[in-house]
């Protein structure tokens, strides 16, 4: 097999949690878009987009963009406007098929991994 990145201990450990957390889950279960999620919350507290908006720090026509779905927005922009709804947002990957045997795969096809890994994010 090709040769794993040599992946911080913590960066190892939060993948392993994720993965547990994502192999849990029931494989029907539709991943919603933000904006359906941010109606849904907001209209299940009984908010108006004004007041929501308002208490994200952003204008009632922007807020209604991003839960319509017609605004584009970051990761940023989605967690100022659930912050306003007094939510967390979590973004987690859900992987379609298990790592290893997507690793498995790749040796057969003699696409082998990195040897060492140059650059790491400071954002977990």
């Amino acid at each position: 097999m090709g040769n794993l990145h040599r992946l911080p201990l913590r960066l190892r450990r939060l993948l392993n949690r994720i993965l547990v957390v994502a192999g849990g889950t029931a494989p029907d279960i539709r991943v919603a878009a933000p904006h359906e999620l941010l109606f849904a919350v907001r209209v299940r507290i009984g908010m108006s987009q004004a007041e929501a908006a308002a208490r994200a720090g952003i204008s009632q026509p922007t807020w209604q963009e991003l839960e319509s779905g017609r605004r584009d927005a970051g990761i940023r922009s989605w967690r100022r406007a659930f912050a306003g709804l007094e939510c967390d947002l979590a973004l987690m990957p859900v992987p379609r098929r298990h790592l290893g045997e997507w690793r498995a795969q790749r040796a057969l096809e003699r696409r082998w991994a990195a040897r060492s890994v140059t650059r790491i994010s400071e954002a977990f």
